[in-house]
């Protein structure tokens, strides 16, 4: 089998549920059956089964479990997959129309680990169109090579990979947690030795008012940090494990990015005093602070990194970041 596309659900309305599947079997006609969906339902009030019936196709399976949050889903939903490919889609999302189809014939093709192509961010609810952009791959590197030259986005839809990549390292996604999607993201890219990009806009993001990046709460916040904090622990974990068998230079940058990321969110969130007085000394106890400057990183990192380590220049990203400058 070629592919297996992994969707999470929970407690979303069913319109969503149709138009994520329907917007990956309208990618090929019904002559093609070399690929399955996984719906696996994290604990829904009410399960999905009506939709997913609805479709009358045997390689559409429902799995329901009982409520862990979406990284168990996805892991429950890896350990079933049998496809070569991996998409990870979030039910509320969907796939532009003509788009995953190349994008899974140019994986085959030259046997990529990774095919990272773009998203857009999108706001109705009904499918849109958009220009795919250009279906030829860049060359292929590594993905530790990748790493240390661009900003590796967390997010797991952002790319198709090789299931065996994850089957082999036993690479899953932390469990109930929000920020899982970093450690899982790293690890793949890490043990990638083939990766390639395209210019095809492939997945489209919903922006949903009542998503769980959209919470505003500030004990929804809080709780945020602290696993951001553990998803910091984690991945420096890995590191110190891994540095010494392999490259480990491309994760490193990732993980200072990681660590950007979280000073970027308590300037968002907090006061100054509660920065100085609480996370700050959280940091140093993690060696993570004063940030390090590393000019190969480049000059966005370094300018942000000079500005945080002094006290009027974190003063000063506060008031950007709350802006939303940065």
């Amino acid at each position: 089998m070629d592919l297996s596309v992994i969707i999470p659900h929970y407690n979303l309305k069913p319109e969503l549920l149709t138009r994520a599947i329907g917007s990956v079997t309208s990618q090929w006609d019904n002559d093609y059956s070399d690929y399955e969906i996984i719906v696996v339902d994290d604990g829904s009030d009410l399960t999905p089964d009506k939709v997913v019936s609805s479709f009358k196709r045997d390689n559409i399976h429902l799995f329901c479990r009982e409520h862990a949050r979406q990284g168990a889903a996805r892991n429950f939903g890896l350990s079933k997959a049998r496809g070569k490919y991996i998409l990870f889609l979030d039910a509320d999302d969907y796939i532009f129309p003509g788009t995953l189809a190349p994008v899974l014939s140019l994986s085959l093709l030259n046997d990529f680990d990774i095919l990272r192509f773009k998203t857009k961010k999108v706001y109705g609810e009904n499918i849109t169109p958009t220009h795919s952009g250009r279906l030829s791959c860049s060359k292929p590197t590594s993905g530790e090579t990748f790493m240390l030259d661009n900003n590796l986005a967390d997010s797991p839809y952002t790319y198709l990979f090789r299931r065996d990549l994850a089957l082999d390292h036993n690479i899953q996604f932390p469990e109930k947690v929000f920020i899982e999607d970093c450690f899982f993201t790293a690890r793949v890219h890490h043990f990638a030795k083939s990766l390639s990009t395209i210019d095809a806009t492939v997945y489209a993001y919903y922006q949903r008012p009542d998503s769980t990046v959209n919470k505003s709460s500030e004990k929804h916040k809080e709780l945020l940090r602290q696993h951001h904090l553990m998803a910091i622990d984690q991945l420096s974990s890995f590191i110190r494990a891994e540095e010494g068998h392999n490259d480990c230079s491309g994760l490193r940058r990732k993980f200072q990015f990681l660590v950007v990321d979280y000073v970027r969110r308590i300037c968002r969130d907090l006061k100054f005093n509660e920065i100085m007085a609480q996370q700050i000394p959280l940091l140093r106890a993690r060696s993570l602070y004063p940030l390090p400057l590393r000019t190969y990183y480049g000059i966005r990192y370094c300018a942000f990194a000079i500005l945080a380590n002094r006290r009027p220049g974190l003063r000063l990203l506060q008031f950007l970041s709350r802006r939303g400058i940065i």
